[in-house]
């Protein structure tokens, strides 16, 4: 098989393979995890929240900085999590005995019994994809990669994506440039936009977008929401035509958002990527 790059370390295309399948392998049960919970009544970070609390090794439950490092989060983001972990009647907050300026977290039975019944499904998930893990590491089993996110490939290897606000950005050889706001750029003619695609159906819902208002504090639960739209039929059509751009050329996500770094292409971005 012809080779793409010349490896220094004289890695062949067998090793990239199997790196490919066990990351895909990988990432199929993540996402298999997360329409689990959301078919429990939980967003994925309320599900990582309540496992990194029965899976504390202390059984007074962990602080809310332990919690921040198994989730690899910053500290006000868990504390805005378990805010609503706690409204919602899955969590509760309690002073250590030995020292009462620390704050633990603890499981309701509410919140104990849903974990349990979902723990019961990855253990049982997990089963079966370790069949299929072990040998993809050793690249025996492609692991194919998850229907709908990951369209099909011409065997050449992605090019780069980035994200620009489209009042900034001037079209550039080799590169696709797509709009992906649903509403037009205000003030922007027609013929004087800087791309050739519009890809409406990829922008966050209506409703969304009127919810989250750009407020930075919204952002981590608006790309948490944002990422279930995507998952709808009509933006699954729209991601596939991105990988297949992207299989040719450079890619730029368009935006006339003033917060790019907090906009919904940010989202998009990361999904095409898998970062």
């Amino acid at each position: 098989m012809e080779r793409w790059y010349r490896s220094p370390m004289g890695l062949v295309h067998e090793d990239y393979a199997r790196l490919l399948a066990l990351r895909n392998g990988l990432r199929r049960f993540l996402r298999w995890s997360e329409q689990q919970a959301e078919g429990a009544g939980l967003t994925p970070n309320q599900h990582q929240l309540l496992l990194a609390i029965r899976g504390h090794d202390d059984p007074r439950g962990p602080t809310i900085g332990e919690v921040a490092d198994y989730l690899l989060l910053r500290h006000h983001s868990i504390v805005e999590l378990v805010d609503r972990a706690d409204s919602a009647g899955l969590v509760t907050r309690h002073r250590d005995d030995d020292d009462r300026r620390v704050v633990r977290l603890q499981l309701t039975d509410d919140g104990a019994d849903r974990l349990e019944a979902l723990s019961a499904q990855h253990l049982e998930e997990l089963g079966r994809l370790a069949l299929q893990l072990p040998a993809a590491s050793k690249g025996l089993v492609p692991v194919h990669p998850i229907h709908g996110l990951r369209g099909s490939r011409t065997g050449t290897p992605p090019h780069g994506i980035r994200v620009a606000r489209v009042y900034d950005y001037a079209p550039a050889p080799g590169t696709a440039a797509v709009l992906v706001d649903r509403l037009w750029p205000r003030g922007l003619s027609r013929a004087g936009a800087p791309f050739d695609v519009w890809l409406k159906d990829l922008a966050p819902s209506t409703e969304l977008r009127r919810w989250y208002g750009h407020v930075p504090d919204r952002y981590p639960d608006f790309a948490e929401r944002y990422r279930i739209e995507l998952r709808g039929e009509a933006a699954r059509q729209a991601v596939e035509q991105l990988h297949t751009l992207t299989a040719r050329q450079d890619l730029v996500l368009l935006t006339a958002a003033k917060d790019v770094e907090r906009s919904g292409p940010i989202v998009l971005r990361d999904l095409l990527t898998g970062a």
